[in-house]
């Protein structure tokens, strides 16, 4: 394999008919030295995503928690990049801690040795800036201290510590972190949430915070990432990717107000009464067998102001994203949504 230009003769994707994974396949099926597989459920998921470009795939059938068929999966594959997760959202509930345990964790690993056993050359797993929690520092990067909070953020967390730890017995593992990717094709999400919300002139804005940094990263540029980390990545390093941007929640509420045609798209709670609710919410949700819909978790989430600088991927990977613009970027994805009836 030709490290620096990707010319292998198979990569393997998982999550492929997820949103992000959808647009790498798509991005690796235009390199002609390429043969792309992806790890699926059946053949007709992926015929149903990819139309006639799904003709051309590889499709192994099979699950991350199904180790015999990651096993066939890996097999004469020399690039993996790991897309599939159980994921969540900020807005809505988690799912049990034994879902993220078996999806996020478990079947990372188990894709993992199963890579190793294969003598897969690189594996490019994709992360997430939610393992790192909310962060308290003035300036984020990949030497600040994680502390996950939310089931999902433990198990993104969890997923990377036991992939160093294989790294540690020489498995080339490559970690990109992106933050809240924006782009066309995904179902559900933050942002169609934000739109929503702030079609309504409802966005809960907590103690008057506009001021908190919220970057945003293009899925192109996501792509772009991962391919350079699959050829220049260093094992068992971390790299953190967003637009380059220093957008605050006020510039997202700004953009997206002029979108849905409101000017002023939010509301602000007090922090007091936000927190209080917080706290009375948890339990009584817990009683009922239900996600609360305000948690201390994701109010700090909502709180932390992510600076997040991203040194490292231009500086190793020669990362260096494309789309910076808020209105262009938030302006993709509402098209797409309106489009697709999402809005």
């Amino acid at each position: 394999m030709n490290i620096e230009t990707l010319e292998a003769e198979r990569v393997l994707v998982t999550g492929a008919s997820g949103f992000l994974g959808r647009h790498l396949t798509r991005m690796l099926q235009t390199r002609p030295q390429v043969d792309v597989r992806v790890l699926s459920r059946s053949v007709e998921s992926v015929r149903a995503v990819f139309g006639e470009g799904g003709e051309r795939l590889d499709v192994a059938v099979g699950d991350l928690t199904d180790e015999s068929s990651l096993k066939d999966a890996c097999r004469d594959v020399e690039v993996i990049f790991h897309c599939a997760a159980l994921g969540t959202s900020a807005f809505g509930p988690d799912n049990r801690s034994e879902d993220y345990a078996r999806v996020n964790v478990d079947g990372t690993v188990a894709l993992a040795l199963a890579a190793r056993q294969a003598g897969v050359r690189r594996f490019v797993h994709v992360s997430s800036t939610g393992a790192m929690g909310a962060p308290v520092e003035d300036v984020v990067d990949e030497e600040t201290p994680c502390r996950p909070g939310s089931l999902y953020q433990r198990s993104k967390r969890g997923a990377e510590l036991r992939l160093l730890e294989l790294c540690r017995d020489g498995f080339p593992a490559v970690i990109v972190r992106p933050c809240l990717i924006a782009g066309e094709g995904k179902r559900g999400g933050d942002l169609v949430k934000l739109f929503k919300l702030c079609r309504r002139g409802l966005f809960p804005v907590f103690g008057g915070r506009l001021d908190v940094h919220k970057p945003l990263v293009a899925v192109d540029d996501v792509v772009d990432a991962l391919v350079l980390a699959a050829t220049r990545g260093r094992p068992a390093e971390i790299y953190l990717v967003h637009s380059g941007g220093r957008h605050t929640l006020g510039q997202y509420l700004e953009a997206a107000g002029r979108l849905v045609g409101r000017s002023r798209p939010y509301v602000n709670i007090p922090l007091p009464l936000a927190r209080a609710a917080a706290r009375l919410s948890s339990p009584l949700a817990r009683m009922l067998g239900r996600t609360p819909p305000l948690s201390p978790q994701r109010l700090e989430l909502f709180l932390s102001d992510r600076r997040i600088v991203i040194d490292k991927a231009r500086r190793e990977l020669g990362y260096e994203p494309r789309h910076q613009d808020l209105d262009e970027m938030l302006g993709r994805v509402y098209g797409d949504l309106v489009r697709t009836g999402q809005l």
